[in-house]
């Protein structure tokens, strides 16, 4: 999937996605425009393994290191982004039990990943209460059940999920906890009306009396915390470079074909017309810019990794991480949005053609760069840089829970 001029050090399990890499490319832009939700594929791919790429061989995984990933991760990327997206809270909380201490539990989970199961996630409440509290439930019913009461949003992935991790109130305050997709009472409603990442699957979760008393719980230790929020922006930066590369694959092989050209226009056909191969240059250098600075971001995430497992990690460490990730996800935004306005440079009106589909590139680099606003990081830069104040913030409906982890 990646294209000819692209250097990269692809490991050796690289090759066994790229068949179902090209299926995944090759419908994209009609399963956009239909709304058509890739059950099919989604399950071949992790059946072949993906989502257990970072899990350890005795679990029935691969084991890579955290820049390999980001090399497959960005070729999915490219093929169709919304993949990428309905994986990340599975890659999230993958990584959270690999940096757990051993246990009968953190074992039973990676191996349940191993044999190609997945995580969905479903976590966050409309309602403006969150900023304190829950309106989902935690509690013991009537008949000594431990059920679970309430309605998700944004449930990234849970549709093509076997497994639900959620939060709500407990008699002890917040809790996470995990149920199969399939329970009794769960309900998943593919109606995320956003107009890009149409396929993640981020619509409504509800729970109507779930009981989750003999489900399997997670490690109590198993927290994302402030590496799990690098690396869930880091996820958006490698989809905005898959972006990128699309971008830049789709223009090229545009105007390679084309044979219409402008009445101003300088040369006898598009590919050696000056103004469109400067529109090509930027798409290209727009491509570079996000390529070296989503494996710059790798390498420093492979850094900290390694710090984690070492025991060594420091806040400071932490802070350090975040940051650059935060400086990267505000650059590669600009770059990528910037890309896939100019893009229709190159063709006039017919590069606006349905079966083209680049209005996707748009949609969906548009929806990944909202979900977490560059504002919003500018300003944590900016006081970090100023007043030494942490980045650190985790994503919790509005709650800020400042362990490390």
């Amino acid at each position: 999937m990646i294209t000819e001029d692209t250097t990269t050090a692809r490991g050796p399990v690289a090759g066994r996605f790229d068949a179902i890499l090209t299926r995944v490319a090759v419908g994209a832009a009609e399963r956009d425009a239909e709304r058509r939700v890739p059950h099919d594929l989604v399950r071949e791919l992790t059946q072949a393994g993906f989502g257990a790429l970072r899990v350890p061989p005795e679990f029935g995984g691969d084991g890579i290191g955290v820049g390999e990933l980001a090399e497959l991760v960005v070729d999915l990327a490219t093929a169709d982004p919304n993949f990428v997206q309905l994986l990340r809270a599975h890659f999230l909380y993958t990584e959270s039990l690999i940096h757990a201490p051993a246990s009968e539990s953190r074992s039973d989970w990676l191996r349940r990943i191993g044999n190609g199961e997945l995580f969905g996630g479903a976590y966050t409440e409309k309602t403006a209460s969150n900023q304190t509290h829950f309106a989902t439930t935690i509690e013991i019913d009537g008949r000594g059940r431990r059920v679970v009461n309430g309605e998700k949003y944004y449930s990234t992935g849970s549709l093509y999920a076997d497994w639900i991790i959620t939060t709500g109130e407990g008699p002890e305050g917040i809790e996470t906890v995990v149920l199969p997709a399939a329970a009794d009472g769960l309900e998943l409603v593919d109606d995320w009306d956003g107009f890009g990442q149409r396929l993640t699957a981020s619509g409504t979760t509800r729970f109507r009396d779930v009981d989750i008393t003999d489900s399997p719980t997670l490690p109590a230790d198993v927290v994302p915390g402030s590496y799990g929020t690098s690396l869930a922006q880091f996820w958006h930066i490698a989809a905005l470079d898959g972006i990128a590369r699309a971008l830049h694959r789709d223009v090229v092989e545009y105007v390679r074909g084309r044979k219409r050209y402008f009445s101003q226009g300088s040369g006898a056909l598009p590919r050696d017309d000056a103004v469109v191969q400067s529109v090509v240059g930027e798409v290209s250098s727009a491509r570079y810019v996000a390529d070296t600075i989503t494996r710059q971001i790798a390498a420093v995430l492979a850094d900290l990794d390694a710090a984690i497992v070492a025991g060594n990690a420091t806040d400071e460490d932490y802070d350090a991480v975040e940051i650059e990730v935060y400086r990267a996800q505000v650059s590669v935004v600009d770059t990528v949005l910037t890309a896939a306005n100019r893009v229709f440079d190159v063709g006039g009106a017919s590069a606006l053609g349905r079966s083209h589909g680049w209005d996707r590139h748009w949609r969906n680099a548009r929806t990944l760069a909202s979900h977490n606003p560059t504002p919003n990081r500018l300003v944590s830069i900016g006081d970090h840089d100023l007043n030494g104040t942490s980045p650190y913030r985790t994503w919790l409906s509005g709650i800020d829970l400042r362990g490390r982890g």
